[in-house]
């Protein structure tokens, strides 16, 4: 599965207003006068016309320029291209790179001071995806609630308010926006029936990458260190997350993720 990334802002441009900016652009081929912060109007083979932003990026005195992604989609199509390569590997790599020492056994080898690279592989590439999926719900939750909003809730049996600056901050923790922030700011959708099963998951998934940032070292030997983290990281069914959180965020906002089709 592959998403789309859109443009962000991707704002629409009435053709009033793109003959007026035109006329007043200035057209170059030199990328001296570029500044790094540009504001586009690109005009589309279908005829629409978009207010996009764009951040060059330079390469051996060359600056190559396009629209700014969206990091919300950009973070979720990492994390899941990182779960496919991960099973992948573990589908494909594994069985060639195994060595057969019984029934169901194989042995990926290793040497002094090294380690198998397929089973690093597949490590790596997982707790990638786990660290971006929450990356992209975060972003999302900060980026669906807008400036004025004001959450009002109980603290200590008194009523608090929080501005989006505060929701932002530690005041606020990861659930409290998840399962009641966007619920009382959308008001339509119940917590605790509409997005149930989507919040589970998602929580279940901000424990384990918040296991995997901080692989605490208090452990009796090196013999148990990181590894009750690592065995929740490969149990999880990161496929699931990747569904709900993709189910989430298109019930708070309406076709916000969309699939790209697969080629032929």
């Amino acid at each position: 599965m592959k998403i789309k990334i859109p443009p962000f802002p991707n704002i629409i441009v009435t053709d009033s207003a793109y003959k007026d900016v035109e006329s007043k652009t200035i057209k170059t081929t030199n990328s001296d006068p570029l500044s790094d912060d540009l504001i586009l109007i690109a005009p589309f083979k279908t005829g629409k016309k978009r207010l996009l932003r764009a951040r060059p990026i330079e390469y051996e005195k060359n600056k190559y320029i396009s629209a700014f992604p969206n990091p919300i989609h950009l973070f979720l199509s990492s994390a899941i291209e990182h779960y496919h390569i991960a099973e992948n590997v573990r589908k494909t790599n594994f069985p060639k790179c195994g060595k057969k020492y019984g029934e169901d056994l194989f042995f990926l080898d290793i040497e002094e001071n090294g380690t198998h690279t397929c089973y690093n592989n597949f490590i790596k590439y997982r707790c990638s995806s786990i660290i971006m999926l929450i990356s992209s719900i975060e972003a999302f939750l900060n980026h669906i609630i807008p400036n004025d909003f004001i959450y009002k809730t109980i603290r200590k049996n008194k009523p608090v308010e929080f501005n989006k600056v505060a929701i932002e901050s530690m005041k606020v923790s990861f659930r409290e926006k998840l399962t009641k922030v966007i619920p009382q700011y959308l008001k339509k959708i119940d917590s605790e029936t509409d997005l149930e099963i989507e919040n589970t998951s998602i929580i279940d998934l901000y424990s384990n990458r918040k296991n995997l940032i901080h692989l605490k070292t208090n452990a009796e030997d090196d013999l148990s260190v990181y590894f009750k983290e690592i065995d929740k990281m490969i149990r999880f069914d990161l496929g699931e997350a990747i569904e709900n959180i993709i189910n989430f965020m298109n019930k708070v906002e309406p076709n916000f993720i969309e699939t790209e089709e697969k080629e032929n």
